[in-house]
């Protein structure tokens, strides 16, 4: 069991599923960003009304595609697979937050 630290590490991994029409879920594992919970918030604020693309590229900073990370290739992500957005959101909220489902 990893050792418990009082100050989370900076960035974590998670798998998310990408919903895709017609096939089974995609899987790409996304490095996030640890914010505490008020950065978070403020975040929140901030982005209100802004595209979904502006909150995930505060959240996250990497993903296991060969496709570098950057904005023009989440935009692409976002645009082909339009529930994307909504997947990524939930995974990194269900982690930060430590709502993890039973198996």
């Amino acid at each position: 069991m990893a050792k418990f630290k009082l100050v989370a590490e900076p960035t974590f991994k998670c798998e998310v599923l990408i919903p895709r029409a017609g096939l089974e879920d995609g899987k790409i594992e996304f490095t996030f960003k640890h914010h505490v919970l008020k950065e978070l918030t403020d975040i929140e604020k901030e982005l209100e009304g802004k595209p979904v693309i502006d909150f995930l590229l505060k959240i996250a900073c990497g993903w296991s595609l060969e496709e570098e990370f950057n904005e023009e290739n989440l935009d692409i992500l976002l645009q082909n697979y339009p529930a994307s957005g909504a997947a990524i959101i939930k995974t990194y909220s269900s982690e930060f937050f430590g709502v993890r489902e039973k198996n």
